[in-house]
């Protein structure tokens, strides 16, 4: 698997007090990271590392293939008041930043599209909800084109709605193949989206678990297409486990899907022409809730 950053043996102390300790990690790119842990375990120091907003007291970051990556910070904190709409907000950070205007302003327009807030890009932020203000400070940190976008607790204080509009939002960051990595308590509430879970105790990452220890939140599915028919892009949306050529000209694909991303799955390969052999969720395999042979 492809990472975007990699940590090696960082260490970490604020006057004397040991606060992470030969912490070693991959961020995968494309995908979803989740960092648990108590408050004090380590976590926000670990994201200002991986962000470059502090320096490591030793070991190494180290950057796909040497290459630069453009990261994006979305603090916990939010300001309990900023006296902007959206577009003055983006503006001026923008502006900060040394941001080309034309573009800046075409970048304002694309991301009030992303994010659903096009009518909402002149109403002063201080009507606005915390979700809602949540999205400006993702925005913020997306201004310019980004590889991996970091998130400290964008979970805390959020109503069930605005936790909703933040899964679809992760969705989307993988659509477009964007990284994140964000920190957070618990992942209950994020268990669809998150493909990668590292516990962090007392400094030190303590447990990790993958997207492979997450199957229950996925689907096995197999088609029967031609073999003259490629599905191409759809790779890219799932995770193939076997092709079998089963004569005549045709063949038997068999892959894994996450939940959220079935329906749409199934309907672009019937698109192709492909018959449904088997959809069957990977956390029960005794009950095949639609087979067909």
């Amino acid at each position: 698997m492809d990472t975007i950053l990699e940590l090696q043996n960082v260490t970490k102390s604020f006057k004397n007090k040991l606060v992470l300790e030969r912490v070693s990690l991959s961020i995968p790119s494309n995908q979803v990271t989740a960092i648990i842990g108590k408050n004090g375990s380590g976590k926000s120091t670990l994201l200002k590392i991986i962000g470059g907003l502090t320096k490591p007291d030793s070991g190494q970051v180290l950057l796909r293939n040497g290459e630069s990556v453009r990261i994006g910070y979305v603090p916990e904190v939010i300001p309990a008041v900023i006296p902007f709409t959206p577009v003055e907000y983006l503006t001026h950070m923008g502006t900060i930043r040394g941001l080309p205007k034309e573009w800046l302003q075409q970048r304002i327009n694309t991301l009030l599209e992303m994010f659903h807030m096009e009518d909402d890009g002149n109403t002063r932020i201080v009507h606005f909800s915390k979700g809602m203000k949540q999205k400006v400070m993702i925005m913020q940190a997306m201004l310019e084109e980004t590889d991996l976008l970091i998130m400290d607790e964008p979970i805390s204080g959020l109503d069930p709605k605005a936790q909703t509009e933040l899964e679809d939002l992760l969705i989307l960051m993988k659509e477009r193949k964007i990284s994140v990595i964000l920190t957070c308590h618990e992942t209950k509430l994020l268990e669809k989206v998150v493909d990668q879970i590292l516990a962090i105790h007392q400094g030190q990452i303590t447990q990790t678990s993958s997207q492979q220890a997450q199957v229950k939140f996925m689907n096995r599915l197999v088609f029967e297409l031609s073999n003259t028919v490629s599905i191409g892009p759809l790779r890219d949306k799932v995770i193939i486990q076997k092709e079998t050529e089963i004569g005549s000209g045709r063949r038997v694909i068999e892959l894994n899907v996450r939940q959220e991303q079935t329906n749409k799955v199934v309907k672009e390969f019937l698109d192709l022409g492909a018959s449904i052999k088997l959809l069957a969720p990977l956390h029960n395999k005794e009950t095949e809730f639609f087979q067909q042979f």
